[in-house]
């Protein structure tokens, strides 16, 4: 579709995300917003209160998640950066208008997709991403590892929280012992990915998905906090565990 075309870096973090704590607003603040601070009604019940970190990049970010485990304002932020992004507007009209069932069936029902044909639409569909592009997996870094080559499909999304949640999902961090939040940088691009609309059942994920084939190169791993893990047992009944939580840098081409 879009195998010679030019693409650019999309980067949700151009502005930085800045994370605040918020309080209740006084009767006076309240009104000095709904007077002059173009606000409604529910956005002017709250007020920022202090600045608690900011994330500049992408690194960062991950960093950020791992320590905060949950933040819906920073996945706000990857969304309103999505939606102002030239670029990713740009890669998104280079994709099919409408996504082709083989890729439909691996984001919708992963275990009874077909690895192969997801693989061959990838192809036929996909581009070229920009180098330096760079996006977030949430799984388990065989630590043994330097690099490897893909042999499946290999997921990945523009926001850090999505990912993270994908590393914990039906207790893979648990059996894992480590969670391992991946920040991945295009480097001498070779293999096509495809990147998925955020209309739709899955549109929440803002997945970009790269075909089979992607050499992974670990750059650098960082430990970044403790995490604590769950995974439910045969009897449904929830089992936790501390676990390390790893910032993994990695390239892929």
């Amino acid at each position: 579709m879009g195998s010679g075309s030019k693409v650019g870096v999309v980067n949700v973090f151009d502005l930085p995300f800045e994370d605040w704590s918020i309080r209740d607003s006084t009767t006076e603040e309240m009104a000095e917003l709904l007077n002059h601070g173009g606000v409604t009604l529910a956005e002017a019940l709250h007020i920022k209160d202090k600045l608690l970190d900011v994330v500049s990049n992408h690194t960062e970010a991950a960093a950020h998640m791992l320590r905060k485990r949950w933040n819906n304002a920073l996945e706000n932020h990857v969304e309103r950066s999505l939606d102002e992004s030239v670029e990713y507007r740009n890669l998104i009209a280079l994709m099919p208008e409408h996504v082709p069932a083989a890729l439909d069936a691996y984001q919708g029902s992963f275990s009874q997709h077909d690895p192969k044909l997801a693989d061959q639409a990838i192809r036929a569909h996909g581009v070229l991403l920009a180098e330096g592009q760079v996006l977030f997996h949430g799984g388990y870094w065989p630590t043994n590892e330097q690099s490897f080559v893909t042999s499946r499909p290999f997921s990945t999304s523009f926001c850090p929280q999505v990912a993270l949640r994908n590393a914990e999902w039906k207790g893979k961090a648990y059996d894992a012992g480590r969670v391992d939040l991946m920040v991945v940088r295009v480097n001498e691009p070779t293999t096509k990915a495809f990147v998925y609309r955020r209309e739709g059942d899955h549109g929440n994920e803002k997945e970009v998905v790269f075909a089979n084939g992607a050499r992974l190169s670990r750059v650098r791993e960082t430990r970044i906090a403790d995490a604590t893990v769950t995974k439910a047992d045969s009897r449904y009944q929830s089992q936790q565990k501390v676990v390390p939580a790893y910032v993994i840098e990695v390239e892929v081409s």
